[in-house]
């Protein structure tokens, strides 16, 4: 049996740390959502989403995804992506979000800015 999903979140250097843990999908897409409306404002407005240990995620949980990162482009913030596992990469590369959202592979190099895994990843527009 699966453990139950949860969420970390913490600040680094003034930018929302957000680690979500275990599979998200219709189920647990709200879990998302509600710490998403918490951690992105319009004056904290840029967030690390650490995907390190997120197992699954379905179109819902991509769809709060992106609309985070709207909200906070919006807003004159960002949202970028820290080492998904091999399942959210692959689920990432088939919807195109891995061209759309920065990919990193640590928290450090999300927040400096340090565009490590993929070419020509752009901030969400």
């Amino acid at each position: 049996m699966t453990a139950l999903p949860y969420i970390q979140s913490s600040e680094q250097d003034g930018v929302a740390v957000v680690a979500p843990v275990g599979e998200f999908d219709i189920s647990t897409v709200d879990m998302l959502r509600e710490i998403f409306v918490d951690v992105v404002t319009p004056t904290t407005n840029r967030m690390v989403l650490d995907l390190a240990r997120t197992e699954f995620v379905d179109s819902l949980a991509i769809g709060t995804m992106l609309g985070v990162g709207r909200r906070a482009n919006e807003w004159g913030g960002w949202v970028r992506l820290v080492a998904p596992t091999p399942p959210v990469r692959k689920v990432l590369a088939l919807t195109g979000l891995d061209k759309v959202f920065g990919l990193y592979d640590t928290v450090d190099q999300a927040i400096a800015h340090e565009v490590s895994d993929v070419d020509g990843a752009t901030e969400l527009v």
